[in-house]
């Protein structure tokens, strides 16, 4: 199975070279908002780095959560590795709803009560949440590849 670092190199230039590629052929036609780009790029970003399928286990990228690693010690209990969590259909979902509940949970504590709005408009939080299938995907697919 590779490493953190192939994981990480491999989705960074495949991210980098399909826009380059499609540009190349001359897929000008697609109309490109930078807002968009911005948010999957973020969403790829945190996918890659941070909400990746190796959380189940003692990986790089459950380090670099650093002390909030402890927030990913029920996740680890719940999911053996190379199971759930690299499942390309629902492995990312299940992470987010995860971390969003311990979020959600925490805000709750802080202020009693629950956000009354969203914070960004839903079509770039799923922007954001394809960023980070599409991350997950690309890391199961190289896990199946070598």
């Amino acid at each position: 199975m590779p490493g953190y670092n192939v994981h990480r190199v491999f989705n960074y230039a495949v991210f980098i070279a399909v826009p380059v590629l499609l540009y190349l052929w001359n897929f000008s036609a697609i109309d490109i908002n930078l807002k968009n780009i911005l948010v999957l790029a973020v969403g790829f970003y945190i996918g890659t780095d941070f909400i990746t399928p190796d959380l189940d286990i003692e990986s790089t990228a459950i380090k670099r959560w650093g002390k909030l690693k402890i927030l990913w010690l029920p996740y680890k209990w719940l999911f053996k590795h190379g199971q759930s969590s690299h499942n390309i259909v629902y492995g990312a979902i299940v992470r987010v709803l995860y971390i969003s509940l311990i979020i959600l949970g925490v805000y709750y504590l802080l202020f009693k009560s629950l956000p009354s709005g969203m914070i960004a408009p839903s079509v770039y939080v799923l922007i954001f949440l394809i960023g980070i299938m599409i991350a997950n995907a690309l890391h199961v697919l190289l896990d199946i590849l070598f």
